[in-house]
């Protein structure tokens, strides 16, 4: 047996220091441009000392493995119409009933609003915001970004004074 004593690092790993230092958005959009847009209009933004990690996933199905491995994600920018008519709708169900995350806040981007009304959609599937992506300015999105980040970290806040 060996007198050598083995120490844990005081630094954290890289990783761990990243998602800190970041709100994790997750992008769930089957358009390519969406992504691109959001990430470039974005690109200086943030909140609380906080910049945005993106997280790209272009399917519901996508977006359903990595939520199932993390739950560290801040905000979901959601589109309803994907690899089915009502794909963003049942990924969100699946996060509020399945998952049991609450925390996570899901606004609701979508380009065919006659396709989940407005009104339906948010009480019927806990969305916590809907914006159609026509109606989306600079401006606008920044505010929705402010309110989704600040609702997350006092439901964070709250959590953690819980515990």
């Amino acid at each position: 047996m060996s007198d050598d004593l083995l120490f844990i690092d005081d630094e954290p790993a890289q990783e761990t220091v990243r998602s800190l230092a970041q709100w994790q958005v997750m992008i769930v959009d089957d358009e390519p441009a969406v992504h691109e847009v959001t990430r470039l209009v974005m690109s200086g933004f943030t909140f609380d000392g906080k910049g945005l990690e993106f997280i790209h996933c272009y399917s519901a199905g996508e977006a359903v493995d990595i939520l199932s491995e993390r739950n560290d994600i801040a905000l979901i920018l959601l589109d309803v119409v994907m690899e089915t008519d009502s794909a963003g709708l049942d990924l969100a169900r699946y996060i509020r009933e399945d998952l049991k995350n609450l925390n996570v806040r899901i606004v609701l981007r979508t380009g065919q609003p006659g396709q989940a009304p407005e009104e339906h959609v948010i009480k019927t599937y806990d969305i916590n915001d809907y914006k159609e992506k026509t109606e989306l300015t600079a401006a606008r999105f920044q505010t929705t970004l402010f309110v989704a980040l600040r609702s997350y970290r006092d439901l964070m806040t709250i959590e953690s004074s819980k515990q």
